[in-house]
C-alpha cells in the first residue's frame, strides 16, 4: 500500500499539474503598433492558455490607439526566472508579440479640407483661447488673480 502512494506522488510530482493562466499586457507602443501580452508559470506546473482570450485583450488595447485589429507576430519570448539543476527554466513569464493592423486615423483628428480653410500659421478663435488658457496655467499666481484672468479669458 505505501508503495502505492509513493508511486502515486511520485506521478504527479513529475508530470506536474495543469493549471489555466490569464494572459495580461505587459508593454506595447503605439507608434510601432504592437503589444505584449504575457502570463507566468511556476515549478511543476503545466500552464494550460488560451490564445484567443490574449488575442482579445490585445484587439481591446489597439483599438484604444485607433487600430482596427491586432494578431499575433509569431513566436514567443521566455523570461526565466528559476532554473533547474540541468538548466531547464521551471518558473518564469511566457511573452507573446501582438501587432496592431489596420487605419490608426482617429475620429476626431481634422481632414484636410478643414485645416484649408484656416490660413497656415493662424489660430482659430478656439485655438487661440485654448492656448491663452494653457499659458495661464503655466503661471504661478495666486488663487484669485488666476480666477480674474480666467472669467477675462472666457468672456473674449
Amino acid at each position: 500500500m505505501k508503495n502505492l502512494l509513493l508511486l502515486f506522488l511520485m506521478s504527479v510530482v513529475i508530470t506536474g499539474c495543469s493549471s489555466r493562466k490569464d494572459f495580461y499586457a505587459t508593454g506595447g507602443s503605439r507608434a510601432d503598433g504592437s503589444i505584449d501580452m504575457a502570463y507566468d508559470f511556476k515549478p511543476f506546473e503545466t500552464p494550460i492558455v488560451d490564445p484567443a482570450q490574449a488575442e482579445s485583450i490585445a484587439n481591446k488595447k489597439c483599438a484604444v490607439w485607433g487600430y482596427e485589429r491586432a494578431e499575433p507576430f509569431g513566436g514567443q519570448t521566455q523570461n526565466c526566472q528559476v532554473r533547474d539543476g540541468w538548466g531547464n527554466c521551471t518558473a518564469g513569464q511566457m511573452i507573446i508579440k501582438y501587432q496592431c493592423i489596420g487605419n490608426i486615423t482617429p475620429a476626431n483628428q481634422t481632414t484636410t479640407s478643414e485645416l484649408a480653410t484656416t490660413p497656415i500659421g493662424m489660430l482659430t478663435p478656439a485655438q487661440y483661447k485654448e492656448s491663452r488658457l494653457k499659458a495661464l496655467m503655466g503661471k504661478n499666481l495666486p488663487y484669485t488673480e488666476y480666477q480674474k484672468q480666467y472669467q477675462a479669458i472666457m468672456a473674449e
